[in-house]
């Protein structure tokens, strides 16, 4: 009976620890943040396979308009087929480089696939960061060769400050300090930007390690408790 419960607690210490990989993988942006009125910026959008039989076909990627980024142009030559989608401004945008009219509301990422337990990195080119905000809400909608669709289009707040879903988010801050037209922030496309990770994934890695140490030193005092018994009565010659 004690053997069966260690195997227990350490069966459910192993599942706890995978649900905390599988939780703390989102869809996430860098860089997290750019100053306000940022000229031009690369914008990545990370997006993890989180199924475990099927492959990730498609990403659909909602800009903000209600304070919209001027232009967006994304990636060429990263092996998906790109549709970019437009939407007239409810008012014009001058810039140096002129009058807008429309921008860019939507781009979809198809034709290609994420396979399972990897990551596909979507990169848009952003001039015209606004400057009327604090913050750009992005919402990404997740495809699966299943048919099934992850959304990440949640925003936390008091109510839910912890959204399973959270939409990648890119915090404006403070401009800088001259002519911001002139500022430009940029991440090289297609690589790993390991300064994205924030403390609160630091964290959970840390933990899930600690769980996954602790479920197998209990696993193997599992075994050890369950092994046959040797017979301490040594048999008399006669």
């Amino acid at each position: 009976m004690r053997t069966k419960s260690v195997i227990a607690v350490a069966a459910s210490l192993a599942a706890i620890v995978i649900w905390s990989g599988i939780a703390g993988a989102h869809v996430t942006i860098s860089p997290t943040s750019v100053p306000q009125g940022t000229s031009d910026a690369i914008l990545t959008f990370r997006v993890p396979n989180e199924s475990a039989s099927a492959e990730v076909t498609g990403l659909r990627l909602q800009l903000p308009q209600q304070h919209p980024i001027v232009i967006v142009s994304p990636e060429a030559g990263s092996g998906w087929s790109v549709v970019v989608h437009s939407a007239q401004l409810p008012r014009p945008i001058t810039t140096d480089d002129g009058t807008f009219t429309s921008t860019v509301s939507e781009v979809d990422w198809s034709g290609a696939t994420i396979p399972v337990g990897q990551f596909g990195e979507f990169n848009v080119l952003a001039q015209g960061i606004p400057s009327g905000t604090n913050q750009l809400v992005f919402k990404a909608i997740q495809q699966y060769s299943d048919g099934t669709t992850v959304s990440w289009i949640q925003v936390a707040d008091k109510a839910a400050p912890d959204p399973p879903h959270p939409a990648p988010i890119l915090t404006l801050t403070a401009p800088s300090s001259g002519n911001t037209s002139t500022t430009s922030v940029a991440v090289t496309p297609g690589a790993v930007n390991t300064t994205t990770t924030s403390g609160g994934s630091n964290g959970l890695a840390v933990a899930s390690l600690i769980l996954a140490g602790f479920a197998v030193l209990l696993s193997l005092l599992a075994v050890w408790l369950g092994r046959p018994k040797l017979n301490d009565e040594t048999p008399s010659s006669e």
